[in-house]
């Protein structure tokens, strides 16, 4: 994007000068006519407007901070153009530290990728003082569609966070439905034609559209515009913001978990368009993490909402006894942690699940006797206590469900088992 938007300036007769963390990425500006600074703090010297787009807040710390950075330059008439996408208080922080050093700020992080950038047809969302933004507008206009004043600094990052939220969300409902109709065998391009002619489709598939059929067909998706990696940052940090003024955001948690797997798959430069790709042919989980854990408790309740159950209250454990993860249903009864707890401890306990446990019980009472004195009470014998293991038979943990009869307790374990690509041990 900052190489796009310093072409972009060239061409439209700008003086331009440049400085890149990736000392590589900065030969192309130079061919195309810009001036190679040596740090941020020489670049800041040598400019009147200074734009600068980072990754992240760590990005940023590096290359305003230190001996070297723009902080340490004199900017003193300078005026200083962020467009990084970051929360609205490292904005302000950053606002209040360059004016202290002489200069003025205004924030401009922008809608749309590469091709937008370099063609002048960015959406800019700027915070900031009225003044400032009137002395940054002439250079904004050359680099965007439209520019929007939201409000005082901070207010064009809470946009752009707002902004980024719907799109990285429809890219994995987008692999969610292709995952509902994979079994039908129709090809890649048919699938999206169907869905770009529906009225949920959004102006980016007319774009991306090619880039996902390629995705969906065994390939990358293309050139990277909007990287898994970057979507996953904007996504952790919507978390984050919202975390901040005191509300959640449920579907965009989802989502952020999906993104934060992918780029762990090892394709974070990937583009956005090949997210729906590696949804619907992800390779099974391996080991119990956090996140696996929360998709077999999801997976479990949806299960037992749509077989109309009372509500379920699911544990998971790990191989060592550990809780990873638990959820209760609204109005889901205060003993049913200890028993979903106790199905899944004791089926870890025996090595079988909790299934067994119970058949055991009716031909062997003083047997299941003996393992309730030996284990302090926590076996709980009945079935919905369930192991879990891998495709190679290796031990990883397992889940407890409490709430409706033990029979539908452990349909739901299995769905939620399933759902993951993991084996399941009733013990029956």
């Amino acid at each position: 994007m900052g190489t796009a938007m310093a072409l972009r300036l060239i061409d439209t007769g700008h003086t331009v000068s440049v400085w890149n963390r990736t000392e590589s990425r900065v030969a192309p500006l130079v061919a195309a006519g810009a001036t190679a600074c040596a740090t941020p703090k020489a670049l800041a010297e040598a400019v009147e407007v200074l734009i600068t787009m980072m990754f992240d807040k760590k990005a940023l710390d590096a290359t305003f901070g230190g001996e070297s950075g723009v902080l340490a330059a004199d900017l003193a008439g300078r005026l200083v153009i962020e467009m990084s996408t970051v929360r609205p208080i490292v904005e302000q922080e950053l606002a209040a530290a360059v004016v202290k050093s002489g200069g003025a700020f205004i924030e401009c992080p922008v809608g749309g990728t590469v091709t937008p950038a370099r063609n002048g047809k960015l959406l800019g969302l700027v915070g900031g003082a009225e003044a400032d933004f009137e002395r940054a507008r002439p250079v904004l206009e050359q680099l965007c569609r439209r520019v929007v004043h939201c409000g005082p600094v901070g207010a064009g990052a809470s946009m752009k966070l707002a902004v980024n939220l719907p799109l990285a969300v429809y890219w994995q409902a987008l692999g969610e439905a292709h995952a509902l109709v994979k079994h039908l065998g129709r090809d890649a391009a048919w699938f999206m034609d169907v869905m770009g002619d529906t009225s949920g489709a959004p102006n980016a598939l007319q774009v991306r559209g090619h880039a996902v059929v390629d995705a969906l067909a065994g390939g990358t998706g293309g050139p990277t515009a909007f990287s898994l990696e970057g979507i996953a940052k904007d996504l952790n940090t919507m978390l984050a913001e919202a975390a901040s003024l005191g509300f959640t955001l449920p579907v965009t948690s989802r989502a952020a978990h999906a993104y934060n797997e992918a780029v762990g798959s090892g394709i974070g430069d990937r583009d956005a368009a090949s997210m729906p790709a590696y949804w619907g042919s992800r390779p099974a989980a391996t080991a119990l993490t956090l996140d696996v854990a929360n998709t077999i408790v999801h997976v479990a309740l949806g299960k037992g909402q749509a077989m109309g159950l009372q509500p379920l209250t699911v544990a998971v454990l790990d191989a060592g006894g550990h809780l990873v993860a638990f959820q209760r249903s609204d109005n889901s009864g205060i003993l049913r942690f200890d028993i979903a707890y106790g199905k899944a401890w004791g089926a870890l306990g025996m090595g079988f699940g909790s299934r067994e446990l119970f058949q055991r019980a009716q031909g062997n009472p003083s047997f299941i006797a003996a393992i309730g004195m030996a284990s302090g009470g926590r076996v709980v014998p009945v079935p919905g206590g369930v192991l879990i293991r891998n495709a190679a038979g290796a031990l990883l943990g397992a889940v407890g469900i409490s709430g409706d009869v033990s029979d539908a307790d452990e349909a739901c374990a299995l769905a939620g088992i399933a759902a993951v690509g993991l084996v399941a041990q009733t013990g029956a």
